[in-house]
């Protein structure tokens, strides 16, 4: 064989460069209001997980810009859906939603009733 292969070009493809790429944090938002993305996160995750939107109420409250809360009133068989085993569901749902907040400059609390 005339060519040399290496590890990375076995299959055709370019072979590893790092720093090459775009990172998530350069990539377009798209359609979506990026000051009230971390709050859109919760309301479509909480319906996904509720499975049927008319069994949810969300309430949001605004103290000031930067900090929101969201209260969220259902059913008690859709409560433990939300809340999940040992409270792991919503306890993930609120690291995710507060990181995405906090990328703005903000503050987002969910609570469940």
């Amino acid at each position: 064989m005339d060519k040399k292969w290496r590890s990375g070009q076995r299959d055709g493809s370019k072979s590893y460069q790092k720093g090459r790429g775009q990172s998530f944090r350069d990539r377009p938002t798209g359609p979506v209001d990026p000051s009230t993305a971390a709050e859109d996160l919760a309301d479509y995750v909480l319906t996904v997980l509720a499975r049927e939107h008319g069994e949810l109420q969300l309430h949001r409250d605004t103290t000031n810009p930067a900090h929101i809360r969201i209260t969220v009133t259902c059913d008690p068989a859709v409560t433990g859906r939300l809340i999940g085993k040992g409270g792991k569901t919503i306890t993930a749902l609120r690291d995710l939603v507060r990181a995405a907040a906090q990328k703005r400059g903000k503050r987002v609390d969910i609570e469940v009733t």
